[in-house]
Formats: structure tokens, C-alpha cells, sequence
């Protein structure tokens, strides 16, 4: 055993090759460090695209008095251009409230493509406490909803996700906006 307590405590106190050791060690984690961080960023971004994009749609149908069906389709390949091709979904819908009646009115409620039901008037009531602001008799608003897919490049713990939007706007120039295909909704309207 003697002759080898000589080799080995030269061996234990042999520092050549450490630091080649330790980075093959900590490559691993510093990989994952990046992809992770490169996918944290990327959810992020689209998030924030996603948002941008559903404001300025929602600018843009609140500068209108009457909308129709190709119209809102083109509003799906904004927001679908401005998120950078993700998948779209998206719902807009006019209401006005009805003090007296205390209700909302439905004036239209189109998805292109029907990818998402109709809002009616009983399903914005019920969304009328936490997502819809107080509004005085006869005001209409648009909403906009946007629903944008998200599936990351790598697994790193964030699953694909649906990024959702729900964006609220009073008409601009005019009182309401209406959708030409739909005159009586438009007309019923108080």
C-alpha cells in the first residue's frame, strides 16, 4: 500500500485540468440559463405585442360610426400582423347601458369567422362588475377581446398559453358604432 500513497497524494494536490472540469459541469446549467431566458423574454414580448395590438384595433373600430363584416375580418389580420403571424382569435362587440332599464343593449356582436360565440346581453351583465366601467345613460362603448396563442421554442416550465385581451373603448367621433349588416340592432338602440 506504500507504494501507492505517493502517487496518490501527488494526484490529490494536481490542479491541471479544474477549471475544464467545472465548466463541463456548469454548461448544463448555463444553457438552460439562456433558453430560459431567452423563452421569459419571448412570453413577455408577446404579451406585450398582443396588448399593443388589441389597443390600437380597439382605436382604430372607435374612430368608425358604422363597421361590417369584412372590416372586422381586417381588423383580425391587424392584430394577427402586428403579433408577428401568432394565432388570432377575436370578438368585437358595441353595448350601451340603459339607466332606466338598468341594462345593457347588445348593438352587435361579430368574431371573424365565428371562432367566438355572439355576446349577449345577459353575458355582459354578468361581466359588467369587474370589466366594464360605470357608464351614464345612453353611452355605448366597444369591446374588444383578443385571445393570442403562445407556444414556447423550448421546455424551460412555461407551458403554451392563451395571452387574453379585454379592451374597453368609448367611440370617438361619433355615438355609437354600428354594424352595417345589422341596421335594426343599430336602430333599436336608445
Amino acid at each position: 500500500m506504500k507504494f501507492l500513497a505517493r502517487p496518490l497524494k501527488r494526484f490529490s494536490r494536481e490542479e491541471d485540468g479544474l477549471v475544464m472540469t467545472e465548466f463541463l459541469i456548469m454548461l448544463p446549467l448555463l444553457v438552460w440559463t439562456f433558453m430560459a431566458l431567452f423563452i421569459y423574454w419571448d412570453a413577455f414580448r408577446t404579451i406585450n405585442q398582443s396588448q399593443k395590438a388589441a389597443y390600437a384595433v380597439s382605436d382604430l373600430v372607435s374612430r368608425q360610426s358604422e363597421v361590417d363584416r369584412p372590416f372586422i375580418g381586417g381588423m383580425e389580420k391587424v392584430m394577427e400582423y402586428l403579433t408577428n403571424g401568432k394565432s388570432v382569435r377575436m370578438r368585437i362587440t358595441s353595448i350601451q347601458w340603459d339607466a332606466i332599464a338598468e341594462e345593457y343593449h347588445v348593438i352587435f356582436s361579430e368574431s371573424p369567422g365565428g371562432e367566438m360565440p355572439k355576446l349577449t346581453a345577459s353575458d355582459v351583465a354578468d361581466m359588467a362588475d369587474d370589466k366594464i366601467p360605470i357608464m351614464a345613460s345612453g353611452d355605448t362603448v366597444v369591446i374588444v377581446e383578443t385571445e393570442v396563442a403562445y407556444t414556447p421554442a423550448f421546455d424551460v416550465g412555461i407551458t403554451a398559453h392563451t395571452f387574453d385581451n379585454f379592451i374597453v373603448t368609448r367611440p370617438r367621433y361619433y355615438v355609437k358604432v354600428c354594424l352595417i349588416e345589422d341596421p335594426l340592432s343599430c336602430a333599436s338602440a336608445i
